[in-house]
């Protein structure tokens, strides 16, 4: 009788470490969790990512922020249908690892854009900082259309309508948010300088430019916007229910900024106005930094519209108008707070040079702790995102307004 309790027990035992779930998660500064370590909050995100499509990427970054997990869900994993050719898709994703020198998603993507139909010639170019010369003439557009924003934050006129004959409005939307995509985990994985696996090795050289211009790029200040608004007739159903989910207010955001380009691509709209409603009205960040943060990303970005949007708002929550002005100027702001200059720190050095060294990260950490760090990423991407859909729109400021922010090589300082 007693050998057939401890039978039992040993059973009971072996089948509940069995049953419970493995994650088999990484990274260096933000090192992985495991299942027991997990809230009740990131229990069910780690449960659909397992029964899904794993916990891959920054995975393990973002899982510090249930709530950005969640707002940032549609965007990462939830397409409802391709955005671009497997080849425009990986050519746009390897583009974006150079620009950033991250080395994992250049690892794994250097792979699949090879299987995707980029050629090893246009692979090696890009890795090595070489415009590309081979390409298909929808390559050749995309190409021109990223290092152009990327370098120098806007698109000339001859690359956007280059990229508009060979994709269409809607697809040059869809690309930019795949951009958008691939710069957040870019950046994520850049801070926690995530690391390879055991059989890859670092593959890309730090370049001072990574993704060299054309010599003969010329840039307009056009005052019209290159998408034009669609009227009701133009609308497809699906647009005119995004639409609709955004005027009656069931979907945070505003009819203004970037809503006008999203109707191009509703599905992806709705997906980061919903990841724009979290990092806007519910990130638990103090709206002071909340504030602090969007104003470096759209100075780095040099987006007249969101500044003229954010100097309002920043100015509401604290920020003193001199701070916002010497921003403004492109110069480094005196007199921050300790937690103002940990975000400051953290964000320029952070979008100036693609990496954080080890002082500033654990300043930021020490401030707001590692999931205010993980927020402060996840607002990044969204500004950066969103500033570069206006800024190839050319998306006008209000009448008698003027433009606030000069073109500088270094905006933030």
């Amino acid at each position: 009788m007693r050998l057939c309790v401890y039978s039992v027990l040993i059973f009971a035992l072996t089948s509940s470490a069995q049953d419970k779930p493995k994650l088999d998660l990484h990274g260096d500064r933000f090192p992985g969790l495991t299942y027991e370590q997990l809230t009740p909050a990131q229990r069910p995100i780690a449960d659909r990512a397992l029964s899904g499509r794993g916990t891959i990427g920054i995975f393990n970054i973002t899982l510090r922020s249930p709530e950005l997990s969640e707002a940032m869900r549609g965007i990462f994993g939830g397409r409802i249908e391709p955005l671009l050719s497997n080849r425009q898709n990986e050519l746009a994703i390897l583009l974006t690892a150079r620009f950033w020198t991250t080395q994992y998603e250049w690892a794994v993507h250097h792979r699949v854009a090879a299987q995707a139909g980029v050629t090893e010639d246009t692979i090696n170019a890009i890795r090595e900082g070489r415009r590309a010369t081979t390409l298909e003439p929808d390559g050749a557009a995309i190409y021109n259309f990223l290092t152009e924003l990327l370098n120098t934050k806007q698109v000339s006129d001859g690359a956007f309508q280059a990229l508009k004959e060979q994709l269409g409005e809607k697809r040059i939307v869809d690309l930019i948010a795949l951009v958008g995509f691939y710069q957040t985990v870019s950046l994520m994985m850049n801070v926690d300088r995530f690391p390879l696996s055991g059989n890859q090795k670092p593959e890309l050289e730090a370049i001072a430019k990574p993704l060299p211009l054309a010599s003969t790029v010329s840039f307009t200040t056009g005052n019209s916007a290159r998408f034009t608004p669609l009227h009701s007739e133009e609308m497809t159903e699906r647009q005119k229910a995004f639409l609709d989910l955004v005027e009656s207010g069931k979907l945070e955001g505003g009819t203004a900024g970037p809503l006008k380009v999203l109707l191009r691509s509703p599905e992806l709209g709705e997906a980061i106005l919903r990841y724009g409603a979290y990092e806007r009205f519910h990130m638990p960040l103090s709206a002071r930094l909340r504030e602090l943060v969007a104003l470096i990303t759209i100075r780095a970005w040099s987006s007249q519209y969101l500044w003229y949007e954010h100097r309002r708002a920043a100015s509401q929550t604290g920020l003193n108008d001199a701070l916002i002005n010497t921003i403004a100027e492109g110069k480094r702001p005196a007199g921050l707070g300790p937690d103002e200059e940990a975000v400051y720190n953290f964000c320029t050095e952070l979008l100036r040079t693609t990496h954080v060294a080890d002082a500033t990260f654990n300043a930021a950490k020490r401030q707001l702790e590692e999931r205010g760090v993980v927020e402060i990423m996840g607002e990044i991407g969204y500004y950066q995102t969103v500033a570069m859909l206006l800024n190839v729109d050319r998306y006008p400021l209000p009448s008698g307004i003027a433009p606030e922010l000069k073109q500088l090589a270094n905006p933030i300082p």
